[in-house]
């Protein structure tokens, strides 16, 4: 065996976890490099526009149901079901003292000057590109646990530093507290929790090249449809702001 042949023989092999990192880097799937995102990390998101941002975004939070996130468990087995179950507890099912996320996106459009009638006539009439969002990642979690783990592990890997840089901007470019910002500092801390749990899940059930497959369509449909969910908010405010 030759030295070549003995290094490669060492190499470790990708896991799945990799390839989909390797996925996330490519430009059209990075959550940073959405024009929305851009705009407002730079601060050259008009201010005014920031309370329809938050009104029409919350259509997301107000359709995060089970489904979405608990539908790939029937595919999995016994201890493995406990990480989705407390991955939905954090997004929709804290008490509202303890930091539920829908709860905080509230208080973040109501700090911005909405109101309980503005919130919910957006729950009612949500915009395509955000409901599809919500429907991408119910239609990958019923199909299977690779697909499932694939969707939810390419989201959330990318949301600590997406909603990472927001935070930072929302604070220094738009002098808002804390408080306000509580739903992007909260995402930093729990998806970081939340990309390890999945990244061992996925070695376990997307194992063969069919499972790795599925996965990686399920990561990149559900990157395109986070990113179409910011473009389609960003045409709406273009329109109504002329910037």
């Amino acid at each position: 065996m030759t030295a070549t042949a003995t290094v490669r023989t060492l190499e470790r092999s990708k896991t799945i976890a990799d390839h989909i990192h390797a996925d996330i880097k490519r430009p059209e799937h990075r959550y940073l490099g959405t024009t929305l995102v851009r705009l407002m990390t730079s601060g050259r998101l008009p201010k005014e526009a920031l309370k329809d941002f938050a009104l029409m975004r919350w259509s997301f939070q107000a359709h995060a149901e089970p489904k979405m996130m608990l539908s790939h468990a029937a595919f999995m087995r016994g201890e493995d079901v406990h990480h989705l179950l407390e991955n939905t507890y954090d997004e929709i099912m804290r008490p509202e003292d303890e930091g539920e996320h829908p709860g905080l996106w509230v208080r973040f459009a109501k700090n911005l000057g909405a109101t309980d009638e503005e919130l919910d006539d957006a729950a009612r009439n949500p915009i395509a590109e955000v409901i599809g969002f919500s429907r991408t990642l119910a239609y990958y979690c019923r199909r299977g646990a690779a697909e499932g783990l694939g969707a939810w592990y390419a989201d959330e890997a990318q949301l600590p530093e997406s909603h990472g840089a927001s935070a930072l901007a929302l604070r220094k470019f738009y002098h808002l507290d804390d408080d306000t910002i509580e739903y992007f500092l909260e995402h930093v801390r729990a998806d970081m929790e939340h990309t390890d749990a999945s990244s061992e899940l996925l070695e376990i059930y997307a194992k063969s090249g069919m499972e790795i497959a599925q996965a990686r369509r399920a990561s990149a449909a559900t990157l395109w449809a986070w990113r179409e969910m910011h473009e389609g908010i960003l045409r709406v405010l273009r329109r109504k702001f002329d910037f």
